[in-house]
């Protein structure tokens, strides 16, 4: 398995049968730039492209997030917008929850919510 952002992003590419240029061309970059993000001679992009070659190439926004060293603008901006998402945060801290413990809390949230996809919030 890819270790790197750039490693991950040729992998899924590559796992699509899709060509460096026609990805490219895609995300509305040039090929010479996403050859650099793949090669790491260049800082993972900004959030925005990150999300577009997520969905370009079906991966898992959170692993390239985390690989980028970034954060999801969707989630920051809920972050930003219910009061209590930073204590939360800040407990989970101080707590030093796992992520064992955090999927054992979204299969609670899921049963407490049934039917709202997490992608999508409905």
């Amino acid at each position: 398995m890819a270790s790197t952002f750039g490693e991950t992003i040729r992998e899924m590419r590559q796992a699509q049968q899709m060509g460096l240029r026609t990805a490219a061309d895609r995300l509305g970059i040039s090929p010479a730039y996403l050859s650099r993000i793949e090669r790491g001679k260049e800082r993972p992009p900004k959030p925005d492209l990150v999300k577009r070659l997520t969905t370009l190439l079906g991966g898992n926004p959170d692993q390239l997030f985390r690989l980028a060293e970034s954060t999801d603008p969707d989630l920051a901006e809920y972050v930003h917008s219910i009061p209590n998402v930073p204590e939360f945060l800040r407990t989970a801290k101080a707590m030093k929850l796992t992520s064992e413990d955090f999927a054992a809390m979204i299969e609670e949230m899921k049963q407490r919510r049934p039917g709202v996809s997490p992608a999508t919030g409905a």
